[in-house]
């Protein structure tokens, strides 16, 4: 009875993620064909990636001038957008479909997670837009997302956790014990764990699924599930206010915590503690971003 407590919040959890993240800022309402999703969200679910600041390249472009452009900026962000450019060419290339970030899914067909499909048309575009990946540029994508998680840039960590070790998601169970294996695992995690607790909402809502439910590269822990699901509450209490959904579903003390996280007074509050921590880290970040974008006093 319980496991279906846990899996029927998990699919909820995952599906007011994917909207609530998606909600925090405007964008448009259809992605376009060519266009690498927006924003990172769990990897269950197509990742999206940050806003495009590299200048706009015709979308009927060879894939590997539209990369080439992104690349030349020398910034984290657009090279994220290039390894999102030639992973959905892969994904394409290989099932001959990928998913396509539509709100129209929610605001009007109820559905709960904003993807669909590609339509005739898109799947024409991708059609002749990857027949241009080579080899070259599938491996390439590596490079460009470890130029995005080196910099920190939100979603690429969890990415890279989705790829798996150098694009072998099977080699952490395959092989454990290989030093390099190991090290990517030891890396991975350790950036994880400073995104999260920088307040990052889309690592949090990626972790505390993970820790709750563990698996070859992120161990199992009902306490950190809890820490990391209640600094989700706490952060958008503050954004949305303390009756917004997300608030109120990862409440410390709410039906949802109670039901999925088994622990005891002493390691609910010590973990309460550590997400308050969270979501003070989480206020000063989005202070400083703030002050930064401030134009400067005359």
């Amino acid at each position: 009875m319980q496991n279906r407590y846990i899996w029927t919040g998990l699919a909820l959890i995952l599906g007011i993620g994917v909207i609530s993240w998606n909600a925090m800022a405007p964008a448009p309402a259809v992605q376009s064909a060519g266009a690498p999703p927006r924003r990172p969200v769990l990897a269950a679910f197509p990742a999206m990636v940050p806003r495009q600041s590299a200048p706009p390249t015709a979308e009927d472009a060879p894939l590997g001038m539209q990369v080439d452009q992104l690349i030349a900026t020398h910034d984290p962000d657009d090279a994220y957008t290039a390894y999102w450019l030639i992973a959905n060419c892969e994904i394409f290339n290989r099932d001959h479909d990928r998913m396509i970030y539509d709100l129209e899914e929610v605001t009007q067909k109820r559905n709960m997670i904003p993807y669909r499909g590609m339509n005739d048309s898109e799947k024409q575009h991708d059609t002749k837009l990857c027949a241009g990946m080579n080899e070259r540029m599938r491996v390439s994508r590596f490079d460009y997302l470890a130029i995005a998680v080196k910099a920190g840039v939100s979603g690429a960590a969890i990415q890279m956790a989705a790829e798996g070790p150098f694009g072998d998601h099977s080699a952490l169970k395959t092989r454990p014990d290989d030093p390099l294996v190991k090290e990517w695992k030891a890396n991975v995690l350790d950036q994880l764990s400073k995104e999260a607790d920088s307040g990052d909402l889309s690592t949090l809502n990626y972790l505390w699924v993970q820790t709750l439910t563990g698996d070859e590269l992120i161990a199992k822990d009902p306490a950190l599930a809890y820490r990391y699901a209640v600094a989700q509450g706490f952060i958008y209490g503050e954004i949305n206010g303390p009756e917004a959904l997300e608030a109120t579903m990862y409440a410390p003390e709410g039906q949802l915590m109670k039901t999925v996280v088994d622990l005891s007074a002493e390691q609910r509050s010590a973990e309460r503690a550590a997400a308050q921590r969270i979501a003070d880290n989480a206020r000063e970040r989005h202070r400083h971003a703030e002050n930064a974008a401030r134009p400067a006093a005359g």
